[in-house]
């Protein structure tokens, strides 16, 4: 119960106001394209997505709200599989 308690600590505790694998830092310099589906809840708080966005350089970002209505998560849906698609790893590619 110990391991559990440390991990829900380093979670949610340690940097509430930021995600809990890297700092604002980190997230400045990071070169990996990356797509944000910005939330609202309290493990995905909207800000952090917004922060995530404007931090990272080759960040994209989906629309929020982008699970209703139905025909709105349908074009989030093909936004992922288009972002997928185009940052594949060369290995991927073949």
């Amino acid at each position: 119960m110990a391991q559990v308690d440390m991990y829900l600590h380093n979670l949610y505790r340690v940097q509430p106001d930021f995600v809990y694998s890297v700092s604002r830092d980190f997230a400045r310099s990071c070169q990996t394209p990356m797509l944000v589906m910005p939330d609202d809840t309290p493990a995905h708080s909207y800000q952090v997505a917004v922060d995530i966005a404007s931090l990272a350089p080759n960040a994209e970002v989906t629309v929020y709200p982008w699970k209703e209505p139905p025909e709105l998560k349908a074009r989030t849906v093909n936004r992922v599989r288009t972002f997928l698609k185009a940052h594949q790893p060369a290995t991927a590619m073949r």
